[in-house]
């Protein structure tokens, strides 16, 4: 299958963070060459390390979305479900731009859970209350062969699939799981102390 532009983007994106801590020399060395690389050739490299991870080997059909749900890769996560898990895009349309992955493949749209979009709806909430945008589109995309829902906050304008995409760091990232996850709430229990009852023996009484 032939990568789209945002996956050639995606995965040099990939790369160039992977090479940021080499000397200067060597790093300019290796951002040139991401740069020339071709779709055909970054496919072929994704094949190679894919086919490196013991879970691509069991199942060499196994997509980017199953190695996620799986946790074969590392990703940052702002929700999960019974029937799905949120991420953050790496690359995301807009801040906090994040995929709603069902746990099991969705070949058909409309075989959508609905708690996927619960979770989507969840997530808007969110993102209106912590990242101050006006509204989320939510949208459904086919990509390796399943469907996979985006929610993208809006901002200053409106959003769609085809958006352009900016490059965000592991720190902005992190600060936006920071703001959206829900915390895990501490359930304190308080124990009643039974107090003894003291009874009184009295002298008895002789008539």
């Amino acid at each position: 299958m032939a990568l789209t532009p945002e996956q050639v983007e995606e995965l040099k994106s990939q790369l160039r963070k992977q090479v940021q801590n080499l000397p200067e020399e060597q790093k300019n060395a290796a951002l040139g060459q991401i740069e020339s690389m071709s779709a055909e050739s970054l496919e072929i490299m994704l094949h190679q390390q894919q086919e490196k991870m013991p879970s691509r080997r069991e199942n060499p059909s196994k997509t980017i979305f199953r190695m996620i749900v799986d946790k074969d890769i590392e990703t940052i996560t702002v929700g999960e479900n019974k029937e799905s898990i949120a991420v953050l895009d790496i690359n995301p349309i807009s801040r906090g731009h994040s995929l709603i992955i069902p746990k099991k493949v969705v070949i058909e749209k409309d075989k959508m859970p609905l708690s996927a979009f619960s979770l989507a709806k969840k997530l808007s909430q969110q993102f209106k209350l912590k990242l101050k945008c006006s509204s989320s589109e939510i949208r459904i995309e086919k990509k390796f062969g399943e469907n996979v829902v985006h929610v993208i906050p809006v901002y200053d304008k409106p959003v769609s699939l085809e958006s352009p995409r900016q490059k965000s760091s592991q720190e902005e990232l992190n600060e936006v799981a920071r703001l959206v996850k829900p915390k895990e709430k501490i359930i304190r229990i308080r124990q009643r102390v039974q107090k003894e009852k003291k009874i009184f023996h009295f002298p008895r009484r002789i008539p």
